[in-house]
């Protein structure tokens, strides 16, 4: 898995966030001066799966790029998605998630919950270089 940088204007999100851990996260970069932990993308649609605060972040910093791997979401069988508790009411599957966030409509904060059985990569990528 290879970490790129995308355009966020380029980005879908499918989920909002909880404010309180957005401030939190954005007091976090702010401090470290950049990002480490990449979002998850869907290589064809540009939804994001994973990394919905990590976004907001960027977005509220004025990043034009930010730290991604892509992968092929519905053809990869090692990513994985389900309501979180609490939320089982909610039928997720990755259909509804691509169906989410191409709709332009967000699913509550912690609707979603992906899982990959892989590791995959962090890297360090400053402020400027994401500015």
């Amino acid at each position: 898995m290879e970490i790129v940088l995308l355009e966020i204007k380029e980005l879908l999100p499918h989920e909002e966030v909880k404010e309180k851990k957005l401030r939190k996260l954005i007091d976090l970069v702010n401090k470290r001066g950049g990002i480490y932990e990449p979002v998850l993308v869907d290589r064809e649609t540009k939804t994001l799966l994973d990394g919905h605060h990590r976004y907001n972040t960027a977005l509220n910093l004025g990043l034009k790029a930010i730290p991604a791997i892509e992968v092929d979401y519905l053809e990869d069988e090692s990513i994985q998605v389900e309501s979180w508790p609490g939320k089982e009411e909610m039928k997720i599957t990755k259909q509804s998630v691509l169906s989410m966030a191409k709709s332009g409509n967000l699913y509550p904060p912690k609707t979603s919950k992906h899982s990959i059985s892989i590791e995959y990569p962090t890297q360090f990528f400053s402020l400027e270089e994401l500015s």
